[in-house]
């Protein structure tokens, strides 16, 4: 009786101490991450370990100053070769929060990665936004300003690092950004470009920009009401704003630069599907849905969906196999193994 109650305590202290070690290798979601060391002219936070979903990276972030994401803003030699790769974050959202799953990959591929906030909501906007009483969030503010802090960011990045072009990703607003500075500097200071469910030619989102031309045509002022909820970023978002029409007149893609559109059939927020993917020029339009019916990412998913991480990391170069599971909405990431 005696032994086997000594060999029953051996066996759970033995695992005991698997689950700890388990634990300690597997890093809690929003922790440091150990010996990273952020470069003080990104003006950017420590970097967190990242989070399972979109809205638990939110969440940690709130509670955060200006997080990284794990891999981003950290001392970095360039490879011959291959360019600086900047993360642009989407509307109401953060660089860590946007990119916590992403981040680690591409770095992971031995790129150089950055990631900034922009889209700070001000008195220069006009109206307020319930968004600018939440911490964390960012990207609200009208487009063109916020496509002159990112272009700003970006000359930063290219300045420090000596690099004469950067590697874009961008997701929702942010690939719209990336696709507008593009198109602002040319094939002379970008290499590629990757949007995920970024905002290309303006969004009906699920027919409200249908529902704002009549209303405006009645003499109701859903811009304010538009710009109370979202910022402004919200109006320049849909179609036939001004700022769409301003960045497609001519054409969007440039010679020489190098697209990717990554999008999914379960958008809400960047709709119809041909308003996320490019039409001209050098471009590669990738459905997540295509070979694999079962991932029901939506727009707040597919950053942290496995199949449209490994799809990012190839479009810049990489070799990451496309896995196919069951994913529902913005609980994707929730089943993977990162």
């Amino acid at each position: 009786m005696v032994i086997r109650r000594i060999s029953l305590l051996a066996g759970a202290a033995l695992s005991a101490l698997a689950l700890t070690t388990s634990m300690q290798a597997q890093a809690l979601p929003g922790a440091p991450v150990p010996d990273a060391q952020v470069e003080s002219w990104t003006a950017m936070g420590p970097q967190l370990e990242p989070a399972k979903t979109l809205p638990g990276a939110l969440t940690i972030a709130m509670g955060a100053h200006h997080p990284s994401p794990k891999g981003a803003n950290e001392a970095c030699d360039l490879t011959a070769g291959e360019n600086p790769v900047v993360l642009i974050h989407g509307m109401t959202s953060n660089a860590y929060s946007s990119f916590g799953a992403i981040s680690p990959v591409i770095k992971s591929q031995g790129r150089c990665v950055y990631a900034m906030n922009y889209g700070y909501y001000t008195a220069e906007d006009a109206g307020s936004s319930a968004t600018e009483l939440l911490p964390g969030f960012y990207g609200y503010g009208a487009l063109d300003r916020s496509l002159a802090q990112v272009s700003e960011h970006i000359e930063l990045v290219k300045r420090e690092t000596g690099a004469q072009k950067v590697d874009l990703v961008g997701w929702s607003a942010g690939g719209t950004l990336a696709a507008a500075y593009a198109k602002q500097v040319g094939a002379s200071g970008v290499g590629t470009v990757v949007s995920i469910d970024g905002v290309l030619h303006g969004t009906t989102m699920g027919g409200l920009s249908h529902l704002v031309d009549q209303s405006r045509a009645a003499g109701v002022p859903t811009d304010a009401l538009i710009s109370a909820t979202l910022g402004p970023a919200g109006n320049d978002l849909l179609k036939g704003s001004e700022f769409m029409q301003r960045m497609n007149e001519g054409g969007l893609e440039v010679p020489g630069v190098r697209y990717v559109a990554i999008s999914t059939l379960y958008d809400e927020s960047a709709t119809p599907l041909e308003a996320t993917q490019f039409n001209a020029g050098d471009y590669q339009n990738l459905v997540i849905q295509d070979g694999c019916p079962s991932d029901k990412v939506d727009h707040l998913g597919t950053p942290y969906d496995d199949r449209a991480i490994a799809m990012v990391a190839n479009a810049l170069g990489g070799d990451v196999a496309l896995t196919c599971g069951l994913e529902i909405g913005p609980a994707a990431g929730l089943s993977s193994q990162r």
